[in-house]
């Protein structure tokens, strides 16, 4: 009885770390893939980004680095949020007033002309 309950043990784990090394390539193929669809430019970005988020944590406390500002994170996050609906198509018109000067923080006082806009597309 032990000496099949171990057998059972051996051919789990076997299947766990076939079905591991499976995961892996999918997601090296992925990556892969992802890589070569983005413009050198925009990958550039995502690696910063993905690197000060993760020089920001600590994954295994769940919590934030030593000397890390929290505010600066979520308002990093929240611009991103609005880059990217600009990209997806979003017309600035409906932007918010706050969402309107954050573009203008990150980007300058003619943000618009990034995403070919004019100051007429651009609510008061």
């Amino acid at each position: 009885m032990i000496y099949l309950h171990l057998k059972k043990r051996e051919v789990n784990v076997k299947m766990d770390t076939q079905q591991e090394e499976k995961r892996k390539e999918s997601l090296t193929k992925f990556n892969q893939y992802m890589q070569s669809m983005l413009p050198a430019e925009e990958r550039e970005k995502f690696q910063k980004i993905g690197e000060k988020l993760y020089s920001s944590f600590d994954a295994q406390k769940g919590t934030l680095l030593a000397g890390q500002d929290i505010e600066s994170i979520r308002l990093e996050e929240a611009l991103a949020y609005v880059v990217e609906s600009l990209k997806a198509g979003l017309h600035p018109r409906y932007l918010t007033y706050d969402e309107i000067h954050m573009l203008r923080a990150g980007y300058g006082d003619e943000w618009y002309k990034k995403w070919n806009y004019s100051k007429e597309d651009i609510p008061n």
